[in-house]
């Protein structure tokens, strides 16, 4: 097999601009999904069985749905009921739908490490149920929560790839759109790869550094 590496000068800009749109869905997709993943986490230990039971539910179907059904589900079903959404966002909202729940977890995993009695001080100052969540629960549930926030961010970029499924042109589209054009697979697709450990690394350099601060702050990330 002969290889040629020196094709990727000339398909470079498609693949860095592959590249960039893989990095605007991961960070769309995080934004929208980790308000959700607290709300989620909140919920799932809420007093009240209508509002537990239901995301327990929930939750249970949509992480046990393959996450590319829920991407033909938004595209190609909801246009039926109405609501036709283009690519892009469409990927962000099955992405976002999925991924709620398994940071939902996350943070739900960090607010049981809080101790209750800080709950119950909260209570005893007259705290609202949601600035005790804002100012005094969630800072203390960041340690433990960041690294596996963040481990679960990289599913979430390489998840990104599910998207060239409904035409969106992110890194793996692009490469298969490089490498049907230039006949050379093999170089273009391992070039993808590395861009997505790159990717990755600068993902997996964050949790370390998140590791790092909870041992710090002496706060466990096991749970």
């Amino acid at each position: 097999m002969n290889l040629d590496f020196g094709i990727i000068a000339v398909v470079w800009p498609a693949l860095l601009q592959g590249s960039l749109v893989t990095i605007q869905l991961t960070l769309a997709v995080l934004v929208c999904a980790t308000p959700l993943a607290v709300l989620v986490a909140l919920g799932r230990d809420s007093r009240l069985p209508a509002v537990r039971l239901p995301l327990a539910v929930m939750s249970a179907i949509l992480r046990g749905i393959p996450p590319l059904l829920v991407l033909f589900i938004v595209f190609f079903g909801l246009p039926p009921a109405g609501l036709a959404l283009d690519p892009f966002p469409s990927a962000v909202l099955a992405m976002t739908c999925y991924m709620a729940f398994y940071f939902g977890e996350v943070f739900r995993g960090g607010l049981q490490s809080v101790p209750p009695d800080q709950w119950r001080a909260a209570d005893a100052l007259g705290l609202k149920r949601s600035r005790t969540v804002v100012r005094i629960i969630l800072p203390q549930t960041l340690p433990a929560v960041l690294p596996p926030y963040i481990s679960h961010a990289t599913e979430v970029l390489k998840g990104t790839a599910l998207a060239t499924a409904v035409a969106v042109p992110e890194l793996t589209s692009a490469a298969r759109q490089v490498f049907v054009v230039t006949f050379r697979p093999f170089e273009v697709l391992m070039v993808a790869a590395v861009i997505y450990a790159v990717l990755d690394g600068i993902l997996l350099a964050l949790q370390h550094a998140g590791e790092r601060w909870a041992a710090r702050t002496g706060t466990s990330t096991r749970y």
